[in-house]
């Protein structure tokens, strides 16, 4: 897992909500499929679809070695009154700073408390965090007594 992917991501998809663009491509890798999943489940994106450089796949294609490298997941991005639902992603955790959380401040910060300087969930907004191997939701971490890296909040 690489942090300044994710960061790179995460700029990504800021700026295509800044200039409304309705779908757009990311890298596919197995970090990159996790996090669009979760955005999905919380309603930021529309769609999900896998595809190749050109464009969605219209059917099935295994991902290969030999065709990784034009592999991308292409997302949907959501708008409501032309005003994009992801008003803003950022990530706590960086590269030169890893934010580890144990199963005790998962649960504070879940329920709206400051932890460490890791300001408060508003509402509308998630925080997602890496607990082997796996990207949760806060309140889905909580829920489960679960442990890990503070990833990035969505707003």
């Amino acid at each position: 897992m690489s942090l300044v992917h994710l960061a790179n991501l995460c700029a990504h998809l800021k700026n295509c909500t800044n200039v409304n663009i309705a779908s757009t491509s990311v890298p596919f890798t197995r970090l990159h499929l996790q996090v669009a999943v979760g955005l999905y489940k919380e309603g930021f994106i529309s769609s999900l679809q896998k595809g190749s450089t050109e464009g969605p796949d219209l059917k099935a294609v295994d991902v290969t070695p030999d065709n990784i490298s034009t592999r991308r997941l292409w997302l949907g991005l959501k708008y409501r009154n032309n005003q994009p639902v992801i008003r803003d992603i950022s990530l706590i955790s960086k590269p030169g700073r890893k934010v580890n959380l144990t199963n005790e401040e998962v649960k504070a910060l879940a329920s709206g408390l400051a932890v460490r300087f890791i300001k408060p969930l508003q509402p509308a907004e998630c925080i997602f965090i890496k607990s082997k191997e796996e990207v949760f939701e806060i309140q889905e971490a909580a829920k489960r007594n679960l442990e890990g890296l503070a990833l990035y909040r969505v707003k």
